[in-house]
């Protein structure tokens, strides 16, 4: 089935007894227009679970996990250790939740969907509309990206780190040992 054409579509809306619009196209009403169209034939709901399917199928591994009430997040990517201590994923997604007892079905609405590193530094929306496999698909682009920035970061030769004024690898020779003077 084909979607209908501004003008199909602006006959069918000025044939309602709810709506009065010009015989002329107005373009900003067209706009808003064919934005309920799409709104009342494409659910902003997706299915979390099939967005964990398509980021394994791209070769990373992925899972859903209550995250607290009755909340889903999907976690990818590789997992660390953060400074604290604490098990982190490259990428954090959602918030989701549950539609069944037991933290079965995970849905989530592209309205509230966030998608960024577990660390929270930063987060992207995905579009109104968005399928599970263009969501899928983000993720793999922000664990890409958090990996390589990674890489990045242990490749980097070290900095020199001062210690009251010293480089510290001259401040580990110059310590004094305790009990004896420093010439």
């Amino acid at each position: 089935m084909s979607l209908p054409t501004d003008h199909e579509l602006w006959a069918v809306a000025r044939r309602s007894q709810m709506v009065v619009l010009p015989e002329k196209i107005d373009n900003d009403l067209r706009a808003e227009l064919r934005d309920a169209f799409n709104d009342g034939r494409q659910s902003t709901r997706f299915d979390m679970q099939a967005v964990v399917v398509e980021i394994a199928r791209n070769g990373h591994p992925a899972h859903i996990d209550h995250s607290g009430g009755n909340a889903a997040t999907i976690y990818a990517g590789s997992q660390h250790t953060d400074q604290i201590g604490d098990a982190r994923w490259a990428v954090t997604a959602g918030p989701g939740w549950f539609a069944r007892p037991d933290h079965r079905e995970p849905v989530a609405d592209t309205s509230e969907f966030q998608i960024g590193p577990d660390d929270d530094t930063w987060t992207i929306a995905v579009p109104d509309h968005t399928s599970p496999a263009e969501a899928a698909a983000l993720i793999v682009a922000v664990i890409e990206q958090v990996t390589e920035g990674r890489a990045r970061l242990t490749e980097s030769p070290p900095l020199p780190v001062q210690i009251h004024g010293h480089d510290q690898s001259d401040a580990a020779e110059e310590e004094p040992t305790r009990g004896q003077a420093h010439d």
